[in-house]
């Protein structure tokens, strides 16, 4: 299991600290005891309402159930849908939008009330700022957060000057850790600029080494409560979405180029990915049939592969079932090593191990297909379809090629890498091939 960095949240107390730093001071000291709501701190000639992002909104149900109807039909039957807003039409783009920005769109409508009762209370000359953190809407990235922010303020309102985005988001694989902790400032008015920003970002700066610092004495526990960023990922009607999270980039100190990915399955409860059944030639159905005399299904070989040809009935696309040649001799020579099992049922648990074995070699000398690779006539392609961190919400597809001809055996499936190429060798097997790529 992926044990991830966790990073303590700021609070209230840690937001002050930043304007005691800079000769900042409330507002409104009886604030707890007003009836109107005004703004929380002024620094030199700037009103400063701020705004926390506590929640995640692609966790929120109401913000899930409109994601799941505008990018639910955009993928056909797929059993997992990844949220990309790149792949919308700008029309969708802008509902997209509209679904994201609705924290956003709340906190500039509460600033604006709140910044103008302020300014008419203490002195209207003063320059109107909206301050906002991003303390858990950590999926959205910082220049979108300042985008659709910006945006909000111009739009909804001549009462906020100035707009400053500032966020501490945590990244992790696992074994590094490292936290961005951005501050921007945009001016909405240029007759009222937020001159005290450079004093603000320096004491932002400040709040972002010590807390760091904490982090790494290990002073905020290892259940601090903010996870290095992961994907979002949620269940509706029977569909999975994933909203990805912001990809780390570079190359690990520990993994290199290619870093760990989650697996919430579990590689101990990998699926079964066949049911085998022993194929018996002429000569090996008569020498099988001497040691199981009175077996009514080895009675004739026709009998055999009849019941053969009945099993053949239940295999599934994700399930197939597999006849594998056996031999008496190497039948006699598995039950010497297996003597737990008697009569059929050793004969079929010998068809298994000899599947297993001829399986895992098929498996072990799969490789990559290349662009300029010369492939043969016939063989499996299994293709997986790597679905941001977690190996679970994987999608793999499997085809045959022969002399040819492309028949597909397998589409969408929720599969991970080894499953899939597990299934492949077993495919492989049914069909009488021996590569898999």
């Amino acid at each position: 299991m992926l044990l991830l960095p966790s990073i303590r949240p700021l609070s209230e107390k840690d937001i002050d600290t930043v304007f005691d730093r800079v000769g900042g001071r409330r507002a409104h000291p009886d604030a707890d005891r007003r009836t109107l709501r005004g703004s929380d701190y002024i620094i030199g000639k700037s009103i400063i309402e701020l705004k926390l992002l506590e929640d995640e909104r692609f966790e929120k149900t109401e913000a899930q159930a409109k994601l799941a109807e505008l990018f639910g039909n955009l993928k056909g039957d797929r059993p997992v849908v990844v949220i990309d807003p790149e792949l919308l039409t700008p029309s969708q783009r802008r509902e997209y939008d509209t679904i994201i920005r609705a924290p956003i769109k709340a906190a500039v409508r509460s600033a604006r009330v709140q910044l103008r009762q302020t300014r008419n209370e203490i002195d209207p000359s003063l320059s109107n700022v909206l301050f906002i953190i991003n303390n858990g809407f950590t999926t959205l990235a910082h220049d979108d957060l300042v985008e659709q922010a910006v945006g909000r303020a111009r739009n909804d309102t001549r009462e906020i000057d100035a707009v400053v985005i500032a966020g501490c988001y945590l990244h992790g694989d696992g074994f590094d850790a490292f936290a961005l902790w951005p501050i921007d400032c945009i001016t909405i008015n240029n007759d009222r600029p937020f001159r005290e920003f450079e004093d603000l970002k320096r004491s932002w700066n400040i709040l972002a080494e010590n807390h760091m610092t904490e982090f790494v004495c290990g002073d905020h526990g290892r259940f601090a409560g903010k996870e290095a960023q992961t994907d979002v990922v949620f269940n509706w009607e029977g569909r999975t979405y994933v909203k990805p999270a912001i990809p780390i980039g570079g190359t690990s100190k520990f993994f290199g180029g290619r870093r760990p990915r989650r697996n919430h399955i579990g590689f101990d409860q990998v699926k079964h990915t066949a049911l085998t059944i022993p194929r018996l030639s002429t000569v090996e159905h008569r020498r099988v049939r001497s040691a199981l005399q009175g077996e009514p299904l080895l009675e004739s070989l026709e009998t055999w592969n009849q019941h053969i040809d009945k099993a053949m009935l239940i295999s599934k696309a994700e399930m197939p079932v597999v006849p594998v040649d056996v031999t008496r001799g190497s039948w006699e020579a598995w039950k010497r090593k297996n003597p737990g099992l008697i009569g059929l049922d050793s004969l079929r648990a010998h068809a298994n191990s000899v599947f297993a074995a001829r399986a895992s070699r098929i498996i072990h000398s799969s490789i990559e297909i290349l662009p300029s690779m010369k492939l043969p006539k016939r063989y499996i392609l299994a293709v997986i379809e790597l679905i941001c961190q977690d190996e679970s919400n994987d999608i793999s597809h499997i085809g045959v090629f022969a002399d040819g001809t492309e028949k597909v055996l397998l589409a969408n499936a929720r599969m991970g890498h080894y499953t899939t190429l597990s299934l492949a060798a077993a495919y492989a097997l049914q069909l009488g091939l021996s590569k898999v790529f």
